[in-house]
C-alpha cells in the first residue's frame, strides 16, 4: 500500500506559527520562554532546537482547514506578504524601502555586498515613479470630496519646494496624506505670489488625484499675507499656525529685554573661544548655547545654560567680567526665564497634536463638545464651508392631507431647532508642525552627498517615505 504523500502548504511553517499562535505571558505581562498559545487557547511547549515540530503538530491535528483559514484572511492578519509577492518582487521592494526610509543613495542598489541580490540605478528609477503612480491611484481613491490643505515653503539653493498634505476624516479618524513636494517656480515669468500658489494646487489636484479645487474646505499654514490672500481668493477660512502665533507673540515679548539678552549673547560667544571652553572643560560638561534669529527656542536654551553656567565661571578673570550681567539684569533674566519656560511648555503641546482640533477659532471647538447650537451668528458665518446639509423627505404632500396647520407649523418648529451638522472640524489641526518636520525630514534626505539629485526624485522618495502606509511588496509584484 503506498502512502499518499501531504500536499505541500502554501505557507511556510514559520508564517503558521505566526499566525496560530503567540508567546505566553506572566503576570507581569512578561513572556514566557518556550511556551506559545494558539487561538484555541491551548498551550503548547516548544523549545528553539526542535523548530516548529510540536506547535505544527498542534495545527495539523486540530485545525486540518488551516491553509483555507489564512487564505481568507487579510494580508495584514497573516502578518506578511511574502506568499503574495514573487522572490524577485520583495527583492525589489526591500530595496526600495531600505532607499527610501534610510535616506540612501540611489546607487546603493548595486552594492554586491548586501543580502539583497543588486538591482541596476535605472531599475530602481522605473520602479520609484512605478510605485509612485499606484500610490497616487491610492490616494485618490481613498481621498473624499472634502478634505482641508496643510502647506508651507522651504526654500533649498536656487528652489523654492512647496508641501501639501491633505486632512480629512475616514471612519471617523483624522488622516493626512502628503500630496506633493514640488517647486512653485518652473518658468521665468512666474513668482510666489498667492495666484500662483492657487494655480500649482489646482493643477496638482486635477492632474494626480482627479480632484477640484473647491473639494479643498480650509487651508492651514502660516499667518502671513500670502496665505491670507490665498485664502480670500480660495474663499475657504485660513487656520492660522498656532506655534506661528506663538513665535510672534514671544518676539513681542523678548523686545522688551532685548538689551539683556544681548548681553548674555556677547558672554555666551565669549565662553565659546578656545581659552574659555578650555577652563569650563575642566569643571562642567555643559557647554555654551547662542541665541539664534529664526528660532526662538534658542534664546530660552541660552538663558537656561547661561544660568546652570554661572557657578562656573571664573570671577578674577577680567575680560568675563568685563562681559558679566550686572545683578539687576540677572533678576530681569529670571523673570524673563520663568516667562520663557510656560512658552516652552505650550510650544511642547502644540508639538504634540493629541487632539486635530481648531483652536484657532471658527467655533470648531464648540461643535467638537457638542454645543453647535451656542454658535454666534458670526462663527455660523464662518462655520458654512463644514455645515453639512441633509436631504429633506419628500413627504410634503401626505403631510398636508393628514396634519392639520396647528400639526405642520410645530414639525417646522422642531425641525428649525435641530442642530446643524458640521464635517471635518475634528480633522483641523492646531499647527502646521507637521510640514516642519516634513523639511527637516527632506534636508536630511538631501544632505551633503545627494545635492545633485533632482527635484522630481526628490519628490517620489519623500511621497512614497511619507505615505508608505499605501505599498508594500504587493504592490511592487504587479508592477513586474
Amino acid at each position: 500500500m503506498l502512502a499518499t504523500p501531504r500536499p505541500r502548504s502554501t505557507f511556510s511553517n514559520a508564517q503558521i506559527a505566526e499566525y496560530f499562535y503567540s508567546p505566553c505571558r506572566d503576570q507581569y505581562d512578561e513572556s514566557v520562554p518556550e511556551y506559545f498559545r494558539c487561538r484555541c487557547e491551548k498551550v503548547r511547549k516548544q523549545t528553539s532546537r526542535n523548530g516548529f515540530t510540536k506547535l505544527m503538530q498542534h495545527v495539523h491535528s486540530e485545525h486540518p482547514t488551516f491553509q483555507e483559514e489564512m487564505l481568507a484572511d487579510t494580508t495584514a492578519q497573516i502578518g506578511s506578504v511574502a506568499h503574495d509577492a514573487r522572490r524577485t518582487a520583495m527583492n525589489h521592494f526591500g530595496w526600495l524601502e531600505w532607499i527610501v526610509k534610510a535616506n540612501l543613495l540611489l546607487m546603493f542598489c548595486e552594492n554586491a555586498y548586501t543580502s539583497l541580490e543588486p538591482i541596476s540605478v535605472e531599475t530602481l528609477r522605473a520602479l520609484l515613479e512605478g510605485v509612485t503612480r499606484s500610490v497616487e491611484a491610492a490616494v485618490a481613491a481613498e481621498l473624499p470630496d472634502a478634505f482641508g490643505i496643510m502647506f508651507d515653503g522651504w526654500a533649498h539653493s536656487s528652489e523654492h519646494f512647496v508641501a501639501v498634505f491633505a486632512y480629512y476624516e475616514g471612519n471617523g479618524i483624522a488622516k493626512s496624506v502628503l500630496l506633493s513636494m514640488a517647486p512653485v517656480i518652473n518658468e521665468p515669468d512666474e513668482d510666489l505670489s498667492a495666484h500662483t500658489h492657487r494655480d500649482v494646487l489646482a493643477e496638482m489636484l486635477e492632474r494626480d488625484f482627479g480632484k477640484d479645487l473647491s473639494c479643498c474646505k480650509y487651508l492651514v499654514g502660516d499667518n502671513c499675507s500670502m496665505n491670507r490672500r490665498l485664502a480670500t481668493i480660495m474663499q475657504v477660512p485660513l487656520v492660522g499656525c498656532a506655534s506661528h502665533r506663538l513665535y510672534r507673540a514671544v518676539q513681542q515679548h523678548l523686545a522688551q529685554n532685548e538689551d539683556d539678552l544681548a548681553a548674555v549673547q556677547a558672554l555666551m560667544a565669549k565662553l565659546r573661544t578656545i581659552k574659555q571652553s578650555t577652563k569650563l572643560r575642566f569643571k562642567t560638561t555643559l557647554w555654551p548655547a547662542i541665541r539664534q534669529d529664526t528660532h526662538w527656542g534658542s534664546t530660552f536654551s541660552m538663558v537656561h545654560r547661561y544660568f546652570a553656567l554661572l557657578e562656573f565661571l571664573d570671577l578674577d578673570d577680567e575680560e568675563l567680567m568685563d562681559l558679566l550681567p550686572p545683578p539687576a539684569c540677572n533678576r530681569r533674566l529670571k523673570k524673563l526665564y520663568a516667562d520663557l519656560k510656560d512658552f516652552e511648555s505650550v510650544s511642547k503641546a502644540f508639538k504634540e497634536e493629541r487632539e486635530p482640533t481648531g483652536r484657532a477659532g471658527l467655533g470648531c471647538v464648540r461643535v467638537l463638545k457638542g454645543n453647535g447650537a451656542r454658535l454666534t451668528a458670526s462663527k455660523k458665518w464662518a462655520l458654512r464651508p463644514f455645515l453639512q446639509v441633509d436631504p429633506a423627505p419628500d413627504n410634503n404632500r401626505e403631510e398636508a392631507e393628514t396634519h392639520s396647520l396647528v400639526q405642520r407649523l410645530e414639525k417646522r418648529c422642531r425641525l428649525g431647532a435641530r442642530e446643524a451638522r458640521y464635517c471635518l472640524v475634528g480633522s483641523i489641526p492646531a499647527t502646521s508642525n507637521k510640514v516642519e518636520r516634513f523639511f527637516s525630514v527632506a534636508r536630511a534626505t538631501l544632505g551633503h552627498e545627494r545635492n545633485g539629485l533632482q527635484p522630481i526624485a526628490l519628490e517620489m522618495v519623500l511621497f512614497l517615505r511619507e505615505n508608505s502606509r499605501f505599498w508594500d511588496g504587493s504592490t511592487v509584484d504587479q508592477l513586474l
